[in-house]
């Protein structure tokens, strides 16, 4: 395991800087009670009994009043939880250090240990921080050159060259409109992939323009779309949506008679998208790279999100449901 991998693992980052301290501790405490007769072991247990609470207390105050009330700017409601744990730590360790046999309560070490302890979780979400947003811009650079490539594809243009030609001898008074369908797709992808976030009604948008688009090159297909719930004030990734659609319109094809079936759901900051589409289940002429859901998961880590993300068969259907909790809004 690389530096940063290890780092990365809660359980290994916790188990080396706690052993760390408790090491400093134990140089510290040595160094003063080596003439007084205490073996290495008696030590060891009485800085166990005094450091670990201090850590339940740490992790605490880290966990449940930096994170969710200092992180979120509610600052009012943390500084009065802030007093509050104060008073609670002061009054629970002058019980607890007599009570273990530690001698009186040394305010000024053990309130030290405390502050180390915050300060040693500001600095690692900085660093995590840090490590997210320059995976983050990593990824979208890559997505941005791959987007990119795939607009200026041959094979991808004269396909939809061919649709159009196709259409201006069947429907020629049609052929203007599925060219701005097409320009439109084409300019979303180019200013959405610069972002980090767009408008969750800007992507639905697009995906509708995509369908419609391919509706016009497959007669055949057929394509249900459902959208519940505020979606002009949800903040998301640009082209989450495109990996699973772009399968969906593939795959379903082969299908004689193929379907897709959009479902889109967003109460308050949480969202469920799902899309069913038939396909072939043997004799398919096609191949799956996995590729575009792997990178659809991989944008879900680097972006922190939380979410889950399904994938399966059903006879000759195959649906996709991902559920993303806790968006940013549009107006935070």
């Amino acid at each position: 395991m690389t530096i940063l991998k290890i780092y990365q693992n809660f359980f290994l980052r916790n188990l080396i800087i706690n052993t760390i301290i408790f090491g400093v501790i134990l140089a510290c405490a040595y160094d003063e009670v080596k003439f007084e007769g205490y073996d290495l072991t008696y030590i060891c247990y009485k800085i166990a009994i005094g450091y670990f609470p201090c850590m339940i207390w740490i992790t605490f105050f880290n966990l449940f009043i930096i994170k969710p009330f200092l992180f979120e700017k509610k600052i009012k409601t943390f500084f009065f939880l802030l007093i509050l744990y104060w008073v609670a730590f002061y009054y629970f360790m002058s019980w607890y250090f007599p009570l273990v046999f530690l001698g009186r309560f040394k305010t000024l070490p053990v309130i030290s240990l405390v502050i180390n302890g915050i300060a040693f979780y500001l600095l690692h979400t900085g660093i995590m921080k840090k490590i997210s947003q320059t995976n983050k811009d990593l990824i979208n650079f890559k997505s941005e050159l791959s987007f990119l490539k795939q607009q200026l594809n041959p094979h991808f243009l004269l396909n939809a060259m061919n649709n159009l030609y196709g259409e201006s001898l069947s429907d020629p008074d049609k052929v203007p409109d599925r060219i701005l369908n097409l320009s439109d797709m084409l300019r979303y992808q180019i200013e959405a992939t610069k972002k980090d976030y767009v408008f969750l009604n800007e992507e639905i948008d697009f995906i509708k323009k995509y369908v419609e688009y391919y509706t016009f090159r497959n007669e055949r297909l057929v394509i249900t779309q459902n959208f519940e719930g505020t979606v002009d004030s949800i903040d998301i990734p640009p082209l989450f949506f495109l990996p699973l659609v772009e399968n969906a319109v593939k795959f379903s094809a082969e299908m004689p008679e193929p379907f897709i079936h959009i479902d889109l759901k967003v109460k308050c900051q949480n969202l469920s998208f799902t899309i069913k589409n038939n396909y072939l289940d043997s004799g398919s002429r096609l191949s799956s790279t996995g590729i575009g859901i792997e990178n659809l998961k991989r944008r879900l880590e680097v972006y922190g999100l939380k979410h889950e993300l399904s994938c399966k068969k059903e006879k000759n259907t195959f649906i996709v449901k991902l559920n993303i909790w806790h968006l940013p809004t549009a107006v935070s």
